[in-house]
């Protein structure tokens, strides 16, 4: 997917989607950092992805009553 052009389709596009997440490139993970914990320590990597998610909901709900 390193040769997106805006002549890309949605379709190819959601196959190249599809295609990572079947083959995913273990050689090149886009984020090195994450992926190096995920393999060395998977608890540590699952408490990081919950507070994380839980920092951007919190931030998501406070600019939706921001908008309000």
């Amino acid at each position: 997917m390193t040769d997106w052009k805006p002549s890309i389709s949605v379709r190819q596009l959601l196959i190249g989607i599809q295609d990572l997440l079947t083959n995913p490139n273990v050689d090149d993970p886009a984020q090195a950092d994450a992926y190096q914990i995920y393999c060395q320590n998977r608890v540590e990597y699952e408490k990081r992805v919950r507070r994380q998610a839980q920092q951007f909901s919190a931030e998501i709900v406070q600019r939706q009553m921001l908008d309000n």
